[in-house]
Parts: C-alpha cells; sequence; structure tokens
C-alpha cells in the first residue's frame, strides 16, 4: 500500500528528533556524565575513553548494517530496529554491572545511532522543498546540539547520588522523542533498496574529490574527541571545577552545536559551500588553540562552544558537499561511506586516547594531538579545493 508523504513541518519535528538521538542521547550525552562515573568508581579514566571506543565501534558496525542491510530489509523495520536498540542500549547503563556490560551498553548506542544519521537526512529532504532545504535540514540538525543543552543543564540534579539517574534521564528522553518519530519512520520505505549494481561509478576526478573531502571528514572525528570525549573531566581534574559544574559546561558545547547547525543555510548563501566548509575548518583549529594557550575556565568553555559550531557545520557541509560531488542518487551511498570513515575516526581515536591516558598522557597532550590532526585536516581541504576547482557541481551538469 503505498504511503503519504509527510508534511515538511512533521518532517522536521522527526529528523530534529532523531537527530537529537543520533548526535546526543546514544553518542556525546555520554561525555557530561564521566567525571560522576570516574568518581562512582564505576570506570578510571582509561575505561571511561575505551567505552567511548566501544561506542565508536558500534557505530562503525551500525555504519555497515545501513550501508548493506536495507537491501535485504528496507529502510522501515531497520529504522524501527534502531530506534529500539537506542533505547535498550542506554537503558542497560543504569544498571552498574561491570565494564563488559556497560560496553555492550554503549554499543548498541553507536550501532543505532549510525543508522539514523545516514538514512534520516534522506528520509526527510523528501518532504522539503529546494527552496527550503538548507533551512529545514539545519533546524532537523540542531537537534543533536539543542539536546546536548538540554541534557548538560538537567544531568547535575540527577548525579547527585551517582551517575545511574542520570543515564535514566537519557533513557527516558530518548523513549519519549523516539515515540514522536515513530510515525514518520513508518512511513519509510520498505521494500528493499536498489542494489549496488545500480549505482554507476563516478568519473575518477570525482572520486578523489570525494574521497579527499571523506578523508578530512574522518580525521576531524578524530580532532574533536578531547572536546566532545574528555572535556568535562578536564575541566573537573586540570581546571579544579566541581562535577556538576563541569557538566553543565558541557551545555556550551551543544549550544555551538545547534548554532554550527543552523548557520549553515547562511553560511553556504553567502559564500559557497567550498568556502564555508574551510571557515568550519579554521573555526575548530582556533577551538583548539584556545585550550592550548590558555587554561581559563572561560576561554576553554567558550572553545568549546567553537568546537560544537565547527563540527556541527562541518558534518551538514560535508553532506551538501558531498551530494555536489555525486549527485542525489548516489548521495545515500557515498555518504554513508563517509559516515563509515567517521566512525573509524571516533572508534580508533578513542581507543588511540584511551592507551595514551592509561600510558600517563595527560589531556592537554591530547588536545596537541589533535590539533596536529585538524591542521593536517585543513590542508587536504585546501589541495582538495585548489587541485579539483574545475569539477562544477553535479546539478550544474544536469541543467
Amino acid at each position: 500500500m503505498k504511503t503519504t508523504q509527510p508534511g515538511p513541518i512533521y518532517a522536521t519535528i522527526a529528523g530534529f528528533c532523531l537527530f537529537a538521538i543520533a548526535m546526543c542521547l546514544a553518542r556525546f550525552a555520554y561525555a557530561p556524565l564521566i567525571p560522576s562515573l570516574i568518581n562512582n568508581d564505576w570506570v578510571t579514566k582509561a575505561e571511561a575513553g575505551y567505552l567511548g571506543a566501544f561506542n565508536g565501534l558500534g557505530y562503525i558496525v551500525g555504519c555497515l548494517v545501513a550501508l548493506w542491510l536495507p537491501r535485504i530489509t528496507g529502510i522501515r523495520l531497520l529504522m524501527r530496529s534502531s530506534l529500539i536498540l537506542a533505547v535498550i542500549g542506554i537503558g542497560m547503563c543504569f544498571w552498574n554491572l561491570g565494564f563488559a556490560w556497560l560496553s555492550i551498553g554503549r554499543f548498541l548506542a553507536g550501532l543505532a545511532a549510525a543508522v539514523m544519521i545516514i538514512h534520516t537526512t534522506a528520509l526527510i529532504v523528501k518532504s522539503f522543498s529546494e527552496n527550503s532545504k538548507e533551512k529545514l535540514l539545519g533546524f532537523a540538525i540542531s537537534g543533536g546540539g539543542i539536546t546536548t543543552v538540554i541534557i548538560s543543564l538537567s544531568l547535575p540534579f540527577f548525579i547527585v547520588n551517582g551517575p545511574s539517574n542520570g543515564w535514566l534521564l537519557e533513557s527516558a528522553l530518548t523513549f519519549f522523542v523516539g515515540l514522536v518519530a515513530w510515525p514518520f519512520i513508518s512511513k519509510a520505505p520498505h521494500q528493499r533498496e536498489p542494489s549496488k549494481d545500480s549505482i554507476q561509478p563516478l568519473e575518477p576526478r570525482r572520486g578523489r574529490l570525494v574521497l579527499l573531502t571523506g578523508i578530512s571528514y574522518m580525521l576531524m572525528s578524530i580532532s574533536i574527541l578531547p572536546h566532545t570525549l574528555f572535556l568535562t573531566d578536564y575541566m573537573h581534574r586540570d581546571l579544579g571545577l566541581s562535577v556538576s559544574d563541569s557538566s553543565s559546561l558541557f551545555a556550551i558545547l551543544g549550544l555551538g552545536c545547534a548554532f554550527g547547525a543552523i548557520f549553515v543555510g547562511i553560511l553556504t548563501r553567502l559564500f559557497g559551500t567550498r568556502m564555508s566548509l574551510f571557515i568550519s575548518y579554521i573555526i575548530g583549529v582556533s577551538a583548539i588553540a584556545m585550550v592550548l594557550i590558555f587554561d581559563s575556565v572561560t576561554i576553554v568553555s567558550s572553545s568549546s562552544f567553537l568546537i560544537g559550531m565547527s563540527f556541527f557545520s562541518a558534518a551538514a557541509l560535508s553532506s551538501i558537499r558531498t551530494l555536489e560531488i555525486v549527485g542525489l542518487s548516489r548521495h545515500a551511498h557515498f555518504w554513508g561511506f563517509m559516515a563509515l570513515g567517521w566512525g573509524l575516526g571516533i572508534g580508533g581515536g578513542s581507543y588511540a586516547m584511551s592507551v595514551l591516558l592509561s600510558l600517563g598522557f595527560n589531556y592537554i597532550d591530547l588536545f596537541k594531538m589533535a590539533q596536529v590532526i585538524l591542521i593536517f585536516s585543513l590542508g587536504l581541504i585546501l589541495f582538495s579545493w585548489w587541485r579539483y576547482n574545475d569539477v562544477p557541481n553535479f546539478e550544474t551538469i544536469k541543467q
């Protein structure tokens, strides 16, 4: 039976909820809990990082699932299953049944997040007009940032007696926003997707251009880890803030995420996608430099706003840039592989940084490593701009 296309308002709200889960609740909402987890002896500093790595491993597996399983199950069943897994994975962490138990919960949450990241954009843009696409998509993506603000400001009231109630808050909110989005994903395609053979290969120059864009995107995922995974504990242990204050200040990163997602539409209208992507990477480099140069709580908090703005805008702009390079029919396929690269960066980077912490390195050393990686990533963006400047946007070719 044919399903009607949801209207743009509900599609935007559903997208907001799905991105809230995929970007915040199943992923970055873990960071404000880290000081409480360590202080209450749930995990050590290194184990807190390893839990982030398991979440990244789940994200990698989820990317593979999102790329190939729809040919068997269709999008609808896959998205429904992911929502259920997100609630289960986050809810499992309510009980401290050991590191292995928590690792499984974080793994399941990461898997669910990847599926939603890859397929939500393609599902909601079908309801948008060409003129409103960037604005509405930006607002939907801002769900991750706005939810981070809500979680960060709420958690201090829930973790007074330990992290259990914090996990309860996050799982309850995941369940609630999942209910809001459930009718929307119930209208997703049930039939199998076209096989891989139906995707025509790109011309070599376009293939190399999208590869450089994807490598830069993957490297950014590593460079943001000190902010998104370890910043709260850095502010607690190295800058002397209390657990509740450091968790609350993570909301500033969420504000940056929300602002960055919404600001994408304005930025692209003023400067175009390529220049806007360059600007987002410059903002990230500046944010890390602020942590390396200053040990002021105010400046470090400001840097978290800028890093949130940087990586959320870079995520949206990388998706738009991929669309320009490969065209609409190939976008989900190539964006899925870029999301897989992001997951590899998150998982591998989290594990590597956790090993460094266990070997006696300090948090500030991780920020130094992140700065080098992001500068190299910025160099790749500049190189791709210079080397493939003559490659026109796919929409231009079609006209």
